[in-house]
């Protein structure tokens, strides 16, 4: 069986006139794959991830315009959701609905 090519998805937080934007909410991953959060607000951001399985550091911190990639680790199929504070706003960002990352199997 044919070893799976490795993604990299990115994830915009971007700042609107209300506040801040969760691009691309649902993420599906595998372990091994890449996760890199872009940080296009004026703002540093914080990023939680509910499950302390998912990468190396569930919590981090990530500067006014900049990037931070994480890499998926072997984790348990699931639906692990994160929360996002923007600071340029004042508050958490949304999405389509609480931003989530998805580990299918």
């Amino acid at each position: 069986m044919p070893k799976l090519k490795k993604r990299l998805t990115e994830v915009r937080i971007t700042s609107g006139a209300i506040a801040c934007k969760v691009s691309c909410p649902f993420v599906v991953v595998q372990s091994g794959d890449r996760i890199k959060f872009r940080n296009q607000t004026a703002g540093k951001v914080h990023i939680q991830v509910s499950d302390d399985r998912l990468f190396v550091r569930p919590m981090f911190t990530i500067s006014a315009r900049h990037d931070k990639t994480l890499i998926v680790r072997k984790t348990h199929r699931g639906v692990y959701p994160y929360a996002v504070f923007c600071h340029h706003r004042a508050r958490f960002c949304t999405g389509s609905s609480m931003p989530i990352i998805i580990v299918p199997r």
